[in-house]
């Protein structure tokens, strides 16, 4: 099966901690991730303090699993002159990356939504000390699955069209 069938959001760890070099692996994806003008408008802060996860399990109510993993990524957006319009997208693509390459190398993630909801943003910077414009676009929690979850098929033939949607 392709990888890309393969990613399936993971919210339930085991407490065995994730090698350097496999965050590295992932974070170098990540920065692979294609991006209007080549903007890269991206920096990564990487979480593996207790206290600190713990603190980012309160910014919303679908980050309670950062409770049980020894480490979570947060990418943060930069400020960028050549095409801020789409920082989001190329953030969206740089996180997508980060779930595959975890998926590709037998670990677990969940992308746990931020930008731009004000509340989970200001929060997080509090905890994690951000400011100079950059702030925290997703959250992604990363750990050894606690089980074997099957991945669901989601391909619907009724969502494609063909050079107009038909009414």
């Amino acid at each position: 099966m392709s990888l890309l069938l393969e990613r399936k959001s993971v919210r339930q760890f085991t407490d065995k901690v994730i090698e350097k070099e496999l965050i590295d692996k992932i974070l170098k994806s990540a920065m692979q991730a294609p991006s209007a003008h080549n903007q890269q408008p991206w920096e990564f802060i990487v979480v593996d303090n207790r206290e600190l996860l713990d603190k980012l399990s309160l910014a919303s109510t679908s980050a309670w699993m950062l409770k049980n993993v020894n480490i979570a990524i947060v990418p943060l957006i930069i400020p960028t002159e050549a095409s801020p319009h789409f920082a989001v997208q190329d953030m969206a693509a740089a996180t997508q990356n980060i779930l595959l390459e975890a998926t590709n190398l037998g670990i677990g993630s969940v992308w746990i939504g931020v930008y731009p909801l004000d509340e989970r943003v200001n929060h997080i910077e509090e905890v994690l000390n951000i400011t100079g414009g950059k702030h925290p676009f997703s959250m992604i929690a990363l750990g050894y699955p606690q089980y074997d979850k099957e991945t669901k098929i989601r391909y619907n033939s009724k969502r494609v069209h063909y050079n107009k949607l038909e009414e």
